[in-house]
């Protein structure tokens, strides 16, 4: 089946099969800030669209574990432990649920994932094979569908929510640090780094690149939620001024 075929492993960092998806990202970002104010009004679209997104997320992920397991077997690599792992499954569980806890959570871990994932493509295939479009989909769907909770369902995000969010992340990086070495796994990358980066760290040695590449995603954190949490700030200053 042309989906599966072995022949299209062929991706290149930058090329037009990368930078295509990235591009179709932005533009959908893009569209969700402009018909922002169409789609909060529309709570018929607004629901059909979180819970497709939802589904499709998920669906791509469970057709990957069994392009991976029906040819190799299970591995326990396929956990759902990695940070994109986690950011989509609990994006989907935010999308439907509208849990606000859970966003707040998930919300840094799902912008620089997925960011860091677009831009340093740890993937070996060009379109049209699946995992193409499971890669870049997958990816793509949770930063836009994290965007579009922001900007549509105007939910908030503070610093104090980033300060949680990243405990959260140091305490689960911690437990599964002993546990990749239990598995013989490298989830969240605490094993080896994507040899695309591996450079900026490894000088450090081990465990000194462990530690710095967690303070990175730490800055990182910062980086991509600033803004948003900038948006909260100016949301609730205009509400205490229509009040006065």
């Amino acid at each position: 089946m042309f989906l599966f075929d072995e022949r299209y492993a062929t991706f290149e960092m930058f090329s037009v099969a990368h930078l295509i998806p990235i591009l179709i990202v932005v533009a959908l970002i893009v569209l969700t800030i402009v018909f922002r104010k169409s789609l909060r009004q529309n709570v018929r679209l607004d629901r059909r669209l979180r819970i497709a997104f939802a589904i499709s997320m998920v669906a791509m992920e469970w057709i990957f574990y069994a392009w991976v397991i029906i040819p190799d077997g299970t591995d326990w690599n396929l956990l759902p432990l990695g940070l994109c792992a986690l950011s989509m499954y609990l994006t989907a569980a935010t999308l439907i649920t509208e849990n606000r806890k859970i966003f707040r959570i998930v919300f840094p871990w799902a912008l620089a994932g997925s960011l860091l994932s677009l831009i340093v493509a740890d993937m070996a295939y060009i379109f049209p094979h699946f995992r193409y479009f499971h890669y870049f989909g997958n990816h793509g769907m949770f930063l836009v569908a994290n965007v579009y909770l922001v900007v549509v369902k105007r939910y908030s995000f503070t610093y104090r929510d980033l300060l949680h969010s990243s405990l959260v992340l140091t305490v689960l990086s911690v437990c599964l640090f002993f546990l990749n070495r239990l598995l013989g796994t490298n989830h969240m990358y605490l094993v080896a780094l994507p040899a695309e980066v591996s450079s900026m760290f490894y000088w450090l040695g081990y465990p000194g690149w462990v530690f710095g590449f967690g303070l990175a995603i730490f800055a990182l954190f910062h980086l991509v939620t600033l803004p948003f949490i900038w948006l909260t700030r100016i949301r609730r200053h205009r509400s205490e001024a229509d009040q006065v």
